[in-house]
């Protein structure tokens, strides 16, 4: 399983990477034989209630499948890869 991880408009730290990395790697144990490549794109999102929020989309290409794409909002980095991920595990669960 290979992971693409980028975010635009901010530098992503080494730690927050790691964490990220390993959040990732944990919550698609059981699917990794089945995971081609997972690309995560981090962004910041203008909201007129909350001001500037944290979007993350997430991308898990299946060999054989159509590729699975979750995006997810949060009010800081953490908060929205964690909300992806969680929302993308599910939807690989029913996938499989």
């Amino acid at each position: 399983m290979k992971l693409n991880l980028r975010m635009t408009g901010k530098i992503l730290g080494a730690s927050a990477k790691s964490k990220a990395t390993k959040l990732i790697a944990s919550k698609f144990a059981r699917y990794v034989n089945n995971i081609r490549k997972v690309k995560v794109h981090i962004d910041d999102v203008p909201s007129k209630l909350h001001g500037t929020l944290t979007q993350c989309s997430i991308e898990v290409l299946l060999p054989g499948l159509p590729s699975i794409v979750v995006k997810a909002k949060g009010k800081d980095f953490a908060q929205a890869i964690k909300r992806a991920v969680t929302n993308s595990e599910t939807v690989l669960t029913q996938k499989l």
